[in-house]
């Protein structure tokens, strides 16, 4: 017998056992979701130090008293209902009239319709409207007896028949409540034994999963019972105190009642609406209360179904609104109007219990609010169904909620995953491939038309203007290894470098064929991704990367492995093994990479620093000052000052001489540079400083032509400049004071004085030191000739 047969036929021998033990069952159901719903008063006595028993007892008085009050308050509005019902009884009948047309010739509405509806229905029984009464039959003709209708009277009720129908239910229901009260003191009493008992009932070993199921079912349950409570309140005090204010009598009692019967699920505020529009309609002799009523209860069912009820449960249950309304069917079907109210709670411990047991988690697929598809998984259903319109709105809601390179790396690229795994499985017709490649290089486009859109609104709200592109050609080339699947995976890498300001054009696979990669054009390219979802795509790769190479020695190649086998993922030189310049896994790093290696060709050349006109002085200044032999340790604490006061990883004080820049005082250089302190000036980003003696502030070195191709800044990777110039006393620039950071950034006003102040303090230090040591020096001279004349 299979484990399918074995479950269906535990489900039901479970569901006839619920059904026939309901008598045992709903009290002891009752008790537990009670005691969830006391546990938290009872663990706040305990931390309060009162024993277990009392803390117990003291929670299920309080909770019963309350019952019991509100009870009393009920059964005290419904006995004052009852005496004031017949006063209302000449109201309903003039109202009722009113709407018969009672007296006049023309009938009232409810006349007019209905004689309407009797016309309409004896046309369709083929008898005319407006014939009189069948004739009556001929004199002679035999006519049958009328029968002579009989009435049943009951005989008079004995006293204790009255007493039984009477009392029996107030007994059963006092019964019934006296076992919840009972039941739910032992559970509170012993409520680590149960769950212990439990546990190792339906554990079988396996202590970790049980107990989480139980914490999780406990948390949602109490969650509910609380959220629930709370929304009822506040959904009950407003429409007691609207019906107050309208004047409809007792408002009190239709408050609580509203509150009681929105625990149950749907139908429970139709029925909580029902008896004060009826007592309006009684009450008031026009109709302006029963508006108000009606008015209100719709007024207040909308603020709690869109803002209380998603406000304070969030994710209580997990149960979605199908879910919900088949629950309350069951249950209602099994326990009646008790499985009614309990239909919820009951629900959410079955999904919990479908999430921890193999067998039943059909429970959490069939009723839990959770998505059941992932959302590549979603997306690759929607493409295989030929229905593009659902699968772009898949991608729009994921781009809105996380980014275009998200959707590429975390869905797109996950869903032709899947298709490729399908393709190689499959040996019938394949055409669902070039639907599914299709319909992803639509999606795409559209996600890149939906962020274009976004950016443009944006941009117009901000004032930033979008990146243009930066090339006048194509400089990349973005191309399908073999399938057409992998033309879609290359669409992604085309719009991604988009979005980075770089034009890309995407070509099929046929383009790297054998015959066709000697045709391809290469003019204006630097850069070629070649897009792969087999999982060992190595043989077309190098023969592709070898190819191209052979044609174009400068273009640089990328091997995009989108489902790479696990042996491939294992190997370290998989670079060398793919013979491609650069090996990457996702359409991010993809498009990082080319941006990096675009980035070094599309702007201008580099512009070495001019030759200032006093090149001569300052050379002669900065020699007499004896800056570049000197001991260096005193501008090392300037520059880590500095770095510190501007939190910029790199600090410089440079100096400039005819074919050198020279670093006395770093810090934050990398150890190549920083042992040898000292580099060519014709890529010296300083040297611009001291050629315009001027402070220099540069926020994102690659979107400056000046310095966008220097290869000393591309190789350290430095995309902020701000210096300032070394002056003497006589204004001579000598050198530069400069903060560097390898991400762009900004330097405002304050930050330009500031620097300003800390090159100037530095060099009236320098001067005076040099000065000092002059004078020690000439005094020292002094001495010493004095000493050998004496």
């Amino acid at each position: 017998m299979s484990s399918s047969v074995i479950t269906a036929g535990g489900i039901l021998l479970a569901i006839g056992g619920l059904y026939f033990g309901r008598e045992f069952f709903i009290p002891f159901t009752l008790a537990i979701l009670l005691a969830f719903a006391l546990s938290p008063i009872v663990n706040a006595l305990r931390r309060w130090r009162v024993p277990r028993v009392a803390a117990a007892i003291l929670t299920v008085t309080f909770a019963f008293i309350l019952i019991g009050g509100l009870s009393y308050v009920v059964t005290a509005q419904v006995i004052k209902l009852a005496n004031e019902l017949p006063s209302y009884r000449q109201t309903m009948v003039e109202k009722i009239q009113s709407l018969r047309g009672s007296g006049t010739t023309e009938g009232g509405v409810v006349d007019r319709i209905t004689s309407t509806i009797e016309g309409l229905g004896k046309e369709l029984s083929g008898r005319d409207a407006a014939t009189g009464p069948l004739a009556p039959p001929p004199a002679g003709a035999q006519t049958s007896r009328q029968p002579i209708p009989v009435t049943i009277e009951p005989g008079a009720r004995s006293p204790l028949d009255v007493i039984s129908t009477v009392l029996g239910p107030l007994v059963e229901t006092l019964a019934i409540a006296g076992i919840v009260i009972v039941f739910v003191i032992f559970v509170l009493l012993e409520r680590e034994d149960l769950r212990d008992r439990f546990i190792k009932l339906v554990g079988a070993g396996d202590l970790q999963t049980s107990t989480e199921a139980l914490n999780e079912a406990g948390s949602r349950v109490s969650r509910y019972l609380l959220m629930q409570l709370l929304v009822n309140v506040t959904y009950g005090l407003p429409i007691g105190v609207g019906l107050y204010f309208i004047g409809v009598p007792n408002a009190v009692l239709w408050g609580l009642l509203a509150a009681v019967l929105r625990f149950i699920p749907y139908l429970g505020p139709f029925l909580a609406a029902l008896f004060p529009v009826a007592l309006a309609f009684a009450v008031d002799s026009g109709w302006s209360m029963l508006l108000w009523v009606i008015g209100l209860f719709l007024v207040m069912e909308l603020v709690s179904n869109n803002v209380v009820e998603p406000w304070l449960y969030g994710s209580s249950t997990g149960l979605s609104s199908l879910a919900i309304i088949s629950a309350a069917i069951f249950w209602a079907s099994l326990w009646g109007p008790i499985g009614l109210v309990l239909s919820t709670p009951l629900t959410v411990c079955l999904i919990v219990i479908g999430r921890y047991v193999p067998q039943l988690q059909f429970l959490g697929v069939l009723l839990g609010s959770d998505p059941v598809l992932a959302p590549e998984e979603q997306l690759y259903q929607r493409l295989l169904a030929g229905n593009a319109e659902e699968a772009i709105d898949v991608a729009e809601n994921y781009t809105d909620e996380h980014s275009s390179r998200a959707f590429y790396d975390q869905v797109a690229i996950p869903a032709l995953r899947l298709a490729e795994n399908d393709r190689q499985r499959s040996t019938g017709d394949a055409t669902y491939k070039r639907r599914v490649a299709e319909g992803m290089v639509a999606v795409v486009r559209e996600v890149a038309d939906h962020v274009r859109q976004l950016t443009v609104a944006e941009e117009s709200t901000t004032d930033r203007a979008a990146p243009a592109p930066r090339a006048l050609g194509v400089p990349d080339l973005c191309i399908a290894g073999r399938t057409d699947l992998d033309g879609a995976a290359a669409e992604m890498v085309a719009q991604a470098v988009a979005e980075r300001g770089i034009r890309a054009r995407v070509l099929p696979p046929i383009a790297i064929s054998q015959n066709g990669i000697g045709q391809l054009d290469l003019a204006g390219v630097e850069v070629v991704c070649l897009s792969y979802l087999a999982p060992e795509p190595r043989p077309f790769a190098t023969f592709a990367c070898r190819r191209l190479k052979r044609r174009a020695p400068n273009i640089r190649t990328v091997v995009c492995l989108w489902n790479p086998s696990a042996e491939l993922m294992k190997r370290t030189d998989l670079r060398e093994y793919m013979e491609a310049d650069a090996v990457v896994f996702s359409v991010e790093a993809a498009a990082a990479q080319i941006d990096a290696w675009v980035s070094l060709h599309i702007s201008d050349p580099m512009q070495p620093a001019p030759i200032p006109e006093n090149e001569q002085g300052r050379i002669a200044a900065l020699r007499s000052l004896g800056f570049v032999t000197g001991e260096s340790r005193h501008f090392d604490e300037v520059a880590a000052k500095v770095a510190a006061a501007f939190v910029t990883p790199i600090a410089l004080v440079t100096l400039v001489d005819e074919h050198h820049q020279h670093w006395p005082g770093a810090v934050g250089l990398p150890p190549k540079l920083d042992a040898c302190r000292i580099d060519a000036r014709e890529t010296s980003i300083c040297g611009h400083v001291v050629a315009s003696n001027d402070l220099l502030v540069v926020e994102d070195t690659t979107k400056d032509p000046r310095f966008a191709n220097n290869p000393f800044l591309i190789e350290n990777g430095i995309r902020f400049y701000a210096g300032v110039p070394l002056r003497t006393s006589s204004g001579v620039a000598i050198g530069s004071l400069c903060v560097i950071d390898t991400k762009p950034r900004s330097f405002d006003d304050q930050d330009r004085k500031v620097l300003r102040k800390i090159a100037d303090d530095l060099m009236v230090r320098v001067e005076i030191e040099f000065q000092r040591n002059q004078l020690q020096s000439s005094f020292g001279e002094s001495a010493r000739t004095a000493s050998e004349i004496v």
